[in-house]
């Protein structure tokens, strides 16, 4: 096996999956150098959904630690950090920017970083796409680990590994699923860029683009079927926004959820609350077809009542059909 011990190798990265991809990169593979991430601040002022800090794994493994001026890197500060270094690789996972071709041109071997969709790329490039592979009801995912290049999710694909999404997934154990997808292909990817022996694939076929997700992409529209209603709850639970509904002006965010029956309630009107249960308040609401269990809520002063009724709220992200087929959002890809 290879010692890589004096290889240069940049982590770029601030979510919880993607540190468990760095860690796994560095105690198994080859040791990481650097890591490139935000600080707590920086997280909260860009909206990182399921941001972690980095810095106690840096320091527990005397790894270096860049956090840049912005989240974009496109400033001269952040651009001469990278040139000054010259480092070998850099690996990307959890930083939902795309990273300057300046600093791309830094690294001697390449840059890799990781995207998919269910239909494989390039169907699928831009935003959130487990997110709306969940909202659409589909049942694999094709994760490719790609080179990084200036454009959206364009670059030549190294590796790609299938997984399952099931009826029982959430967005969280969709990224504990990539997380272990990608540990498959970065074992034999990243040696391979490192020996110069790694193979590229062209992406070929005319490429869709998802777009960005709101955190009022969330709004539950109480009117559609119960599976529509149960998997955008479980495509925005955390670490996301979360799925919401709203009653008399007070908005209730939706956790965990599961359909409940299509053999009781028929005279109930969507939206309602047709039963709740002791001693947690879980309760039953109404939809078009049937009714959906809600497990785990949170409002600040709201409590569930049989009779109470949600407004069905507009969801146009939900209602837009072939809303992946839209190339006019990869303009959008690197906004706040």
């Amino acid at each position: 096996m290879t010692d890589y011990t004096d290889t240069d190798i940049v982590f770029a990265g601030c979510t919880e999956a993607g540190l468990d991809l760095c860690r796994h990169v560095h105690e198994e593979i080859a040791p990481i150098s650097e890591i490139v991430t935000l600080t707590p601040e920086q997280g909260e002022a860009y909206g990182v959904a399921g941001y972690h800090d980095w810095t106690s794994f840096a320091e527990t493994h005397d790894v270096d630690v860049f956090t840049p001026n912005e989240y974009a890197m496109t400033g001269e500060e952040d651009v001469g950090h990278f040139e000054e270094r010259d480092a070998d690789l850099l690996l990307v996972h959890g930083w939902q920017r795309l990273v300057p071709g300046p600093i791309l041109r830094t690294f001697e071997h390449d840059a890799l970083g990781l995207h998919g969709s269910a239909f494989g790329l390039p169907k699928g490039r831009g935003r959130s796409p487990m997110n709306w592979s969940l909202i659409e009801g589909l049942d694999r995912f094709l994760l490719s680990t790609i080179t990084l290049d200036e454009g959206a999710d364009s670059g030549e694909v190294v590796a790609t590994k299938k997984f399952d999404i099931t009826d029982h997934d959430t967005i969280r154990t969709l990224y504990y699923k990539l997380v272990v997808a990608a540990q498959e292909m970065f074992e034999d990817a990243v040696p391979a860029v490192l020996d110069g022996t790694v193979s590229y694939e062209t992406q070929t076929g005319e490429p869709t683009y998802y777009p960005k997700r709101t955190p009022e992409d969330g709004a539950i529209h109480w009117d559609d079927p119960t599976q529509q209603v149960y998997d955008l709850v479980r495509s925005v639970s955390e670490p996301y926004p979360g799925a919401f509904t709203e009653h008399v002006g007070e908005r209730v965010l939706v956790w965990e959820a599961q359909p409940f029956s299509s053999d009781f309630f028929f005279d109930a009107e969507p939206g309602t609350i047709v039963q709740v249960f002791t001693p947690d308040d879980d309760f039953v609401v109404k939809t078009a077809d049937g009714s959906l269990l809600v497990t785990d809520w949170e409002a600040d002063a709201w409590t569930p009542e049989i009779g109470m009724t949600f407004e069905s709220l507009p969801n146009d992200s939900i209602d837009s059909p072939n809303r992946v087929d839209r190339p006019d959002n990869e303009d959008a890809l690197t906004t706040d």
